[in-house]
């Protein structure tokens, strides 16, 4: 009931008036997921689906019955047919989508969202979605934990702990129909000619927008402040090292080429804002589509990864404002801080391809859109479907 109605209720914002394929895609939905698990059980009863759409207040209630047949059990209770539930789903009309893993399982990895060593996702007033098929889709090992308004797989969910058990808050909901990625229309920005080669800076400065060929290394005790604009990275990585701050408001970052990844480490403060206007705002940073890319790896042996798979890392134990957009689609997101990440930024969403947290991370996504001016991206907000009753 909990599949169709989400799956029925985001039909309903692309349909427009034509219930009849809200309905339709409701009960297929329904039925589908009926019939894997009447197969096993062996079930001969009656099965109906009833999709109530309501354009208006722009939600879609699902109502299943079952009637079958009891060898004894009707004896004791009447009751017991038929089984009825049902599910009601809306179309939340200020409602941020803050994390999105889009990658779907490989050979070894499975999960696109995964939680390990007692990590922590914060995320209770958005909605999180892993769009990976496996039954690993959604992993949480060792007492992690996430909440969140809504969590869910398109596969399954994994609890994994030896003598605890993750904590799911809402309890997920499992094969959710496949999201497309939400950002796929934005366009990426034109790349220049280099305005800097292969940059190091372990002295206090400021730095300008511009392409930087082979990357940017802040190192030392440095101070870097960042005028607004965009900073391109261009085969090289973004690094910041040492005890180095690295601040910059109405900035963002597009990553092409190359090793073009960012590594914030762990004695750093990274305090980031994504800019207001302009083609790049709400983005803080957009990891271009181009780049190659793999998801090909073991995530138990990960200092082997292989060179072709991309990885982000936010070690830094002061990166507690990164507000805006991390849309790292062809790649994995590594947070392995020992303190609190974005818990004071008003709002954080992360479109990636993996969300890996590691070593009891707490990872905190804020929407408080009404508290910035820098805006959310078109596809994050407005139509994600989620669970009402």
């Amino acid at each position: 009931a909990d599949v169709a109605a989400l799956a029925s209720v985001k039909e309903l914002g692309l349909s427009g008036t034509n219930e009849t394929i809200v309905k339709e895609v409701g009960a297929s939905y329904a039925k589908s997921a009926f019939q894997q698990e009447d197969e096993i059980s062996g079930g001969t009863g009656i099965f109906t689906v009833d999709v109530q759409p309501d354009k208006q207040d722009r939600t879609v209630v699902v109502a299943l019955s079952y009637e079958w047949k009891p060898f004894l059990a009707h004896i004791f209770d009447y009751r017991v047919t038929p089984i009825k539930v049902s599910a009601t789903a809306g179309l939340a009309g200020r409602s941020l989508t803050c994390i999105v893993g889009l990658m779907q399982p490989e050979r070894l990895a499975k999960s696109s969202i995964h939680l390990d060593d007692k990590s922590v996702v914060k995320a209770d007033e958005c909605a999180v979605y892993s769009n990976s098929v496996s039954r690993f889709g959604l992993r949480a090992d060792n007492a992690s934990a996430m909440s969140a308004s809504t969590i869910c797989s398109a596969g399954g969910v994994l609890e994994f702990g030896f003598g605890s058990t993750a904590n799911f808050q809402p309890k997920p909901i499992t094969d959710c129909p496949q999201i497309q990625d939400p950002l796929v229309a934005r366009k990426a920005p034109n790349v220049g000619a280099c305005d800097f080669t292969n940059l190091q800076i372990s002295t206090d400065q400021k730095l300008d927008p511009g392409v930087y060929c082979g990357g940017l290394l802040v190192s030392g005790n440095a101070s870097v402040t960042l005028n607004p604009g965009l900073y391109t990275m261009k085969d090289g990585p973004l690094v910041v090292d040492d005890t180095a701050s690295f601040i910059g408001s109405k900035v963002s970052f597009f990553l092409t080429g190359d090793d073009s990844v960012f590594d914030f480490r762990a004695g750093t403060s990274i305090d980031l804002a994504a800019s207001e206007t302009g083609a790049m705002a709400g983005l803080l940073f957009f990891e271009d589509r181009n780049v190659s890319y793999s998801f090909d790896f073991n995530p138990f042996f990960l200092k082997y990864l292989p060179s072709d798979v991309r990885l982000h890392k936010i070690s830094s134990n002061d990166a507690r404002n990164l507000l805006g957009t991390l849309y790292l689609s062809r790649s994995i997101l590594l947070v392995d801080a020992d303190a609190p990440v974005a818990d004071t930024s008003a709002y954080t969403a992360i479109i990636t391809g993996r969300l890996w947290l590691r070593e009891g991370p707490t990872l905190t996504l804020n929407a408080n859109l009404t508290d910035t001016k820098v805006p959310v991206p078109d596809g994050l907000i407005g139509t994600d479907p989620v669970l009402t009753k």
